[in-house]
């Protein structure tokens, strides 16, 4: 992986919560909206044309779908973290289809 994407994950504080795999989804986007931001930040500030204000709003919407996945991993990560957690001291798991007790 590039260290420069290691290193923005790591100032995010989402390096160590991700998997391999979805850290290369990381990357994918953010290599699949390299062309879109270079022709944007290629523009001048004033008069841009209505295709380069269309790279931008893509490029934004890029953005949210990123910062949804990274927030659905982290949640996702948290929930699992509890579960171990919950069958380490014998708790009944609960998950999103109904309880999983240790008795049953």
């Amino acid at each position: 992986m590039n260290t420069r994407f290691a290193s923005l994950l790591a100032l995010l504080g989402i390096h160590q919560h991700l998997s391999a795999e979805q850290k290369n989804d990381l990357a994918t986007a953010a290599y699949q909206s390299a062309p879109g931001a270079a022709a944007a930040s290629s523009a001048g500030a004033v008069g841009l044309p209505l295709s380069d204000l269309l790279v931008l709003a893509s490029i934004a919407f890029v953005a949210l779908q990123a910062a949804y996945l990274v927030w659905k991993w982290r949640r996702d990560a948290r929930r699992d973290q509890e579960r171990q957690e919950d069958r380490r001291r014998g708790r009944p798991v609960e998950t999103d289809l109904g309880s999983l007790g240790a008795d049953e």
